[in-house]
């Protein structure tokens, strides 16, 4: 066979073998444009009523105000005339103005972790992490911090509620790693 036939066989055996590959995908725009969408079957209504707590007219009515308290005269001192109030049942009308309530500063909440080290290698981070977990102590993933332009990995175990438990940590966790870990707050 002559070599200029061959390769116009070959090409186009290639050509057809592309297009019955590729002519049913162009053919076959609905599948690409239209998906298909899945009819689900309405629910039942509700058989049970509303609460009746819930219905319009129960909330806009108004509430009453409640009753005056009777005001309570305190006794008086041995030797002092005693007089009956004239209207004990009477609300007062003028009190003393109270005192506001000082408000009381906000404490944040607080805790406590225990820094074991900083790694420029996440593995090395990820491998202390694993031996502290294995050995039960609580320790948090490594979080990545960037320290003067570096990348490093931060250890930390806890966090606890209370200063004295981190700093309990400490020995064990020099026994462990050999490293001195040091108590600081979280977050």
């Amino acid at each position: 066979m002559d070599e200029r036939l061959k390769k116009r066989l070959i090409g186009a055996a290639v050509l057809a073998s592309l297009a019955v590959i590729f002519v049913p995908m162009l053919v076959d725009k609905r599948s690409a444009r239209e998906p298909e969408v899945l009819r689900l079957p309405e629910l039942p209504p509700a058989e049970s009523p509303r609460p009746a707590m819930f219905e319009p007219p129960l909330l806009q009515s108004e509430v009453p105000l409640p009753e005056p308290r009777p005001v309570q005269v305190p006794l008086a001192e041995p030797g002092e005339a005693e007089e009956p109030p004239a209207d004990v049942d009477r609300p007062a009308t003028a009190t003393a103005p109270r005192p506001k309530p000082t408000p009381q500063p906000q404490q944040a909440i607080s805790a406590w972790t225990v820094r074991v080290g900083s790694f420029s290698s996440r593995e090395n981070a990820e491998r202390l992490v694993e031996k502290l977990r294995a050995a039960g102590i609580d320790t948090m993933a490594p979080q990545p911090v960037d320290i003067q332009g570096r990348r490093l990995y931060r250890v930390q175990v806890g966090p606890e509620a209370e200063r004295e438990r981190a700093e309990a940590l400490l020995p064990e966790i020099k026994e462990l790693t050999r490293l001195d870990g040091q108590v600081r707050s979280y977050p």
